[in-house]
């Protein structure tokens, strides 16, 4: 496994657990706060009802002494009870109850019928110290009923009265949730089994005196509200794992950009090295023949070595100036020194320099011309680099006995220089980045075909340069023309055909 396989399961690993531990942290936070609704619902449904309840109580009998503070309704019963009343209270305990019994001295309470008999007497059970005691067999104690008057005390609360109160008392701590109150019946275990976890509904509240009731309340979809209350911490929580996300992707894919600059880099040493040996070693063979072979007594073989070598010192010049102008112009400090010369003399001359290239391979150079006047304003040294290396290009990706057309077309302000072969092409996808720095097209069946990804973005660069521009037309297995579009002299709005425009800003 490669450094960059390693690296991008690190990062993969890396983001999973970020992801992971935010997920963690997530329901944490919102098992916390379902259990935050549940209690805090819970506590104030029970305050609600027991509120309810003691009111009622209040408003039916005289037991109540009116100034007590809200309480659990019973307790408040009792204590209400022992105050107003000169009571006898005895506590029964054994094994099987417990109770607190006040007997009342009827000499100090009498009705309408006169003196209550003796020793009547109320029990409440404390065996639930908060649910509602069952009154003693045969209905309510006389003493409940005479201080209503003969009334029977009303137990049950409305729904509707209890909904609207647990409404208001959500509102006011800030709980904005929906709700059912239901009014329950059964046996106390069958009302207070167990909840489903999956319901968030609060504990069982039993009211009243002479008869239990229950009541009970469901918080429909606390979902949407516990996620608007951890809103905060889950966008920070995506904003985290979305950041780390990015950051490792536009590591890898640095990563991966340095991988392919290294592979470029080891294929443009390896290019370049075996560019750079082919001349040195022509030149030597020559220079070789003419030290041992007697070819200085002939004055034509001596002038055919020397022309030979002359061409490829020419060509590694070519070679060195271009690599080393080509760091110069990624600055944009490159300084084109113009000149006024015939184009189409500049570009027969670079024909006839190539020519052993172009014999090596037999191939069939023509050059065609269109109008009359080919004299520019240009950087003489670069438009010959130029012309060399679209030459270069079409007879480097060429299939046997190349053909290859050079033409030069004049216009208004501009010149076309095309050049034509019958090579390989390119295909579709790749036509845009031809020009890029380094890029050469993916070719497995033409390993042959010797570059390094330089020669049509140094040519796109000087051109540019020129206030032109370089387009390519190329059909896969067809062959390739690339269209040099060259003004006669810079210009501060140069129009080409198809309505296109160039100013000296070079901007299209």
């Amino acid at each position: 496994m490669n450094k960059l396989k390693i690296s991008r399961l690190m990062m993969i690993v890396t983001i999973l657990l970020v992801a992971g531990f935010q997920g963690y942290w997530i329901t944490r936070l919102y098992n916390d706060e379902w259990h935050n609704l549940q209690r805090e619902s819970d506590f104030i449904f029970r305050d609600v009802v027991y509120k309810l309840q003691l009111q009622r109580f209040r408003n039916d009998t005289s037991i109540f002494n009116k100034s007590l503070p809200d309480n659990l309704f019973v307790l408040d019963l009792i204590d209400s009870v022992k105050t107003q009343m000169t009571d006898t209270v005895l506590r029964r305990e054994d094994s099987n109850h417990k109770a607190i019994r006040v007997s009342i001295n009827t000499t100090h309470i009498h009705g309408e019928e006169g003196p209550l008999p003796p020793f009547e007497r109320v029990e409440f059970d404390h065996n639930d110290s908060f649910t509602i005691p069952m009154p003693p067999p045969g209905g309510a104690p006389r003493l409940i009923k005479y201080f209503s008057n003969n009334k029977s005390i009303t137990d049950s609360l409305s729904v509707a009265k209890i909904d609207s109160a647990y409404r208001a008392e959500l509102k006011k701590n800030n709980i904005t949730v929906g709700f059912t109150v239901t009014k329950l019946s059964g046996t106390e275990k069958e009302m207070t089994k167990q909840m489903d976890p999956q319901e968030l509904k609060t504990s069982v509240t039993f009211v009243g005196l002479t008869k239990a009731y229950a009541y009970q309340a469901e918080i429909a979809n606390p979902f949407a509200y516990i996620i608007g209350r951890i809103a905060m911490p889950i966008v920070v929580a995506i904003l985290l794992v979305a950041f780390t996300i990015i950051s490792f992707v536009f590591l890898y894919r640095n990563l991966l950009a340095q991988k392919r600059l290294s592979e470029i880099k080891n294929e443009f040493i390896s290019n370049i090295t075996h560019e750079l040996k082919t001349p040195i070693a022509t030149v030597n063979v020559a220079i070789e023949a003419l030290r041992n072979f007697n070819a200085i007594q002939n004055p034509e073989r001596t002038k055919e070595y020397l022309d030979i070598s002359a061409t490829e010192l020419q060509r590694l010049s070519l070679l060195v100036d271009k690599v080393l102008r080509f760091s110069v112009f990624e600055n944009k400090e490159v300084e084109l020194k113009k000149e006024w010369f015939d184009l189409k003399e500049l570009t027969q001359s670079v024909i006839n320099s190539m020519g052993l290239q172009f014999d090596k391979q037999h191939a069939e150079v023509s050059l065609e011309t269109t109008g009359e006047n080919f004299v520019i304003e240009a950087d003489k040294l670069h438009i010959t680099s130029v012309v060399y290396n679209l030459l270069d290009n079409a007879l480097k990706y060429s299939k046997e006995n190349p053909s290859i057309k050079v033409e030069l077309i004049t216009h208004n302000q501009y010149i076309d220089l095309k050049v034509t072969d019958k090579g390989i092409g390119i295909p579709t996808e790749y036509k845009r980045r031809v020009f890029d720095k380094f890029f050469r097209v993916p070719s497995h069946d033409h390993h042959n075909a010797k570059g390094y990804g330089l020669g049509l973005s140094y040519v796109n660069h000087i051109v540019q340069r020129h206030q032109g521009f370089v387009e390519v037309e190329s059909e896969q297995g067809k062959g390739s023309t690339f269209i040099v579009k060259l003004p006669y002299k810079e210009e501060a709005i140069i129009h080409f055909d198809k309505g296109r425009r160039i100013t000296k800003s070079n901007k299209l």
